[in-house]
């Protein structure tokens, strides 16, 4: 973004336009949408995107900034009300129960999720959403499970990350009798991983 609104109508303008774009993913390609769509939907001047973003781009990549930041906040809610499994497995499930509800009702979640890249166009190569995601849910599953394993924890949970995305975007692409099992298949390979997290060496 070009500035932070600091005040309520600024804000307003902001969530408007992303928004809108959310909207627009969820029914057009990346190179089909433009600002003017994106202003014209939001119901905004177009000088007030221009306040805030210098491109599409830009919107696209304050989504999934936003995206990120809103499934975190759903699975920290998970650990701090008293909602989560005492079983490390179960907990993982849980977690992975919080995105694929997300997917489902968000609007341009399911296009953007913390990804980089959008239809083949990269959205910010300074900032691995992955990577900011990956470590946060690490530190709040090592707050309340001990580490028995000898697995690598930083770098297994990023790999279990970037897994469970690619194949959860799988499973949206295969027919439908085909889901269940990619699914099922995710679901085992991410635990697979994880144990040699918090499962004795």
């Amino acid at each position: 973004m070009r500035r932070q609104p600091v005040q309520q109508r600024g804000a307003a303008t902001v969530t408007a336009i992303v928004d809108a774009c959310a909207t627009l993913l969820n029914e057009y390609d990346y190179d089909d949408i433009t600002t003017a769509r994106i202003v014209e939907l939001a119901g905004v001047p177009i000088g007030s995107f221009y306040q805030y973003f210098p491109d599409k781009r830009s919107v696209v990549h304050a989504l999934a900034l936003r995206g990120m930041e809103e499934y975190l906040a759903r699975v920290e809610s998970l650990f701090t009300e008293g909602r989560l499994a005492q079983d490390w497995r179960e907990a993982v499930q849980q977690v992975v129960s919080v995105y694929l509800r997300m997917v489902t009702d968000l609007p341009g979640f399911g296009r953007v999720r913390f990804s980089d890249l959008l239809d083949g166009h990269r959205l910010d190569s300074s900032v691995d959403q992955y990577e900011l995601m990956a470590e946060r849910l690490r530190d709040l599953f090592l707050g309340r499970f001990a580490v028995r394993g000898d697995a690598p924890v930083t770098l297994t949970f990023r790999m279990a990350a970037q897994t469970a995305d690619a194949m959860f975007k799988l499973a949206e692409r295969v027919d439908e009798e085909e889901r269940p099992v990619v699914l099922r298949t995710a679901d085992h390979v991410i635990l697979k991983m994880l144990s040699g997290v918090f499962d004795p060496a």
